[in-house]
């Protein structure tokens, strides 16, 4: 790429990067997206993108809230609004380093010690400092990075639903595996599941982003709105899908079953963590299972199921409880 095709390309994304950050938004996203899906334009953005990122402190503070780069763009011609785009980012940058460096005190100037959050034996609802609300699934585990200039989370292990809140000067981050979910004043689970992370939206809105890939590809991000879900795995973004309303119950004592197919019924029951419930392989047939069951009794739902359908049940050396064909042996 040339140093003149270079320039235009910078010149494009500073226009792109003040029209998507006001209020015509939403009436130029197609036209944006196709401009993006260029591989040149989706670099030159990603690294205004980034600049900004880097500075969502001091861009969340008054000065930086105070900023309307669109009444900016309809005063000035495009070339003085690439000026006035990057003079701003540099500013934000600058802003970042004499923080870094210590010169505006010394809040933010060092990594904040991890704080991990835990449920063993339960689900486990606790208030974060900010007011949030976090409820962590049996066996979940979450880590603490937040510092004075952001919520963010890191979960290591489970699923947990976050009720998140609203406050504009702190963004609100989970990361889990490769991905990210920047929160809005909102409702949503996040879990390990089956190898990927699963995000449900029950309410408000967020951004879901590939950490890889996000900074250098046109989809490395989705937005969810309330009621849909998004499944991604190291390097693949899902597609927005309805969530199914069982997947939102998972707060509760009890679940609960009515003629579902036993292997999907072990399957939902595991995603508590804990002890885990299996199936010899071949064993699940077309049984179906109705009934309720505590969430924190995995011994008494997988006898239950022996009862039901004339399984033994045996704990087997990894400390999981194996359902097998044959008489049942309940103990």
């Amino acid at each position: 790429m040339t140093q003149r095709s270079r320039r235009a390309d910078a010149r494009s994304a500073a226009e792109w990067f003040a029209v998507m950050r006001g209020p015509d938004a939403d009436a130029e996203r197609a036209a944006f997206e196709t401009w993006r899906a260029l591989p040149a334009n989706a670099e030159a953005y990603a690294r205004l993108d980034a600049t900004w990122d880097e500075s969502l402190f001091l861009a969340n503070s008054r000065t930086g809230r105070d900023r309307d780069l669109m009444r900016v763009r309809r005063k000035m011609p495009p070339a003085a609004l690439l000026a006035a785009g990057i003079a701003l980012l540099t500013l934000l940058s600058a802003g970042l380093m004499t923080a870094q460096m210590g010169w505006l005190g010394s809040a933010g100037t060092q990594t904040p010690a991890a704080t991990t959050i835990a449920a063993v034996d339960g689900v486990r609802t606790l208030t974060l400092a900010d007011g949030s609300k976090v409820t962590l699934d049996r066996d979940a585990a979450l880590s603490d990075l937040s510092s004075p200039r952001e919520r963010r989370f890191t979960l290591l292990r489970g699923r947990a639903r976050f009720d998140v809140a609203h406050d504009p000067a702190r963004s609100f981050i989970v990361d889990a595996g490769a991905g990210s979910v920047i929160a809005h004043g909102t409702l949503f689970d996040v879990g390990f599941e089956d190898g990927a992370v699963r995000v449900v939206l029950l309410k408000g809105s967020v951004e879901v982003r590939d950490r890889q890939a996000a900074k250098s590809s046109p989809h490395g991000s989705r937005l969810l709105a309330p009621g849909e879900e998004l499944v991604m795995r190291v390097g693949i973004m899902g597609v927005p899908s309805r969530t199914d309303a069982s997947r939102l119950a998972w707060t509760e004592p009890m679940i609960g079953f009515d003629e579902v197919p036993l292997a999907e019924a072990v399957a939902a029951f595991n995603r508590g963590g804990g002890q885990a419930v299996r199936i010899e392989r071949g064993g699940d047939g077309a049984k179906r299972v109705s009934g309720a069951f505590r969430r924190d009794d995995p011994k008494s739902f997988a006898d239950a199921l022996g009862a039901s359908f004339g399984m033994t049940v045996e704990t087997t050396a990894d400390g999981s409880l194996l359902l097998r064909e044959g008489k049942s042996d309940v103990r």
